[in-house]
């Protein structure tokens, strides 16, 4: 079975996070792994060669791979691992815009819950589309990363980092400036992380925190 005829099924991500291969189904709002053997094939098929027929089926069976034919190939965007944080996280901001970024990251949590992943990074892949290239050192963009870190002081970080991190990047990109969110996990312990980043700045932690991470998600 031609194994350049397969592609990750739309949903599905992946990452080589250790010795291991981690997938996150966006579709479903899980992370999971396959057993060894399975994992081989998969990987085998994702960088062109054959592999087992079963094993194949299996993995086409669980939504995991499917067919390229009829399927755009959507490219994700390759970020560097952070070496500094953003200048702005220090800065000064308002009270209202402090404010605004609590309800923004309500909103989202609230949708999250409600829609799901994959419903929320659709609508935010448009909304991003309409964002250009304003600098994150612009006054009302600066004012906005440091109005979402003064926001963990309102509400703690715990469990909340996804839900921040797309509020940001859609408060960012109504101001014209297309920073990225990027989604990472880490295997032992397993855990997932979220932070928004433009070219090598993190705009919402710092460069040690999410260098912990191997990133499976970037928009």
């Amino acid at each position: 079975m031609p194994a350049m005829h397969y592609r990750t099924a739309p949903g599905i991500f992946y990452c080589r996070a250790g010795s291991r291969v981690i997938f996150l189904d966006m579709n479903r709002d899980r992370y999971f792994q396959l057993g060894a053997d399975l994992e081989a094939s998969f990987l085998s098929v994702i960088e062109g060669h054959s592999a087992p027929t079963l094993a194949v089926s299996a993995l086409t069976e669980r939504g995991i791979l499917c067919s390229k034919d009829g399927y755009e190939v959507r490219q994700q965007v390759e970020l560097p691992v952070p070496s500094r944080a953003a200048d702005a996280l220090k800065g000064e901001t308002t009270l209202g815009e402090t404010l605004r970024a609590l309800l923004a990251e309500t909103r989202i949590r609230k949708r999250l819950d409600r829609q799901g992943l994959a419903s929320v990074i659709s609508s935010l892949r448009s909304e991003k589309t309409r964002a250009v290239t304003a600098s994150i050192d612009h006054r009302m963009s600066a004012r906005t990363i440091r109005a979402f870190e003064l926001a963990k002081l309102v509400r703690t970080p715990a469990n909340r980092c996804l839900s921040r991190s797309i509020a940001l990047v859609q408060r960012l990109a109504a101001q014209g400036c297309a920073a990225h969110l990027v989604i990472g996990v880490r295997v032992i312990p397993f855990a997932a992380h979220s932070w928004a980043q433009i070219g090598d700045v993190v705009l919402n932690d710092s460069p040690e925190e999410v260098a912990r991470f191997t990133q499976i998600f970037v928009l």
